[in-house]
């Protein structure tokens, strides 16, 4: 369930990017947002492996 979630709030997250025009971001915005993605594709990651286990 909290995975169903989380993919629900991801692509939440995609559509609001695509909304931003990326030129309207600095560089650090840019990044900032990666990071977070970066850390939610982790989490997304370790829920899989664990229901692997």
């Amino acid at each position: 369930m909290a995975h169903e979630e989380r993919r629900n709030m991801s692509k939440h997250t995609d559509a609001s990017v695509d909304n931003c025009n990326d030129d309207q971001k600095s560089a650090l915005e840019q990044l900032a947002d990666a990071n977070h993605e970066i850390e939610d594709l982790k989490l997304q990651i370790a829920w899989l492996e664990r229901s692997y286990e």
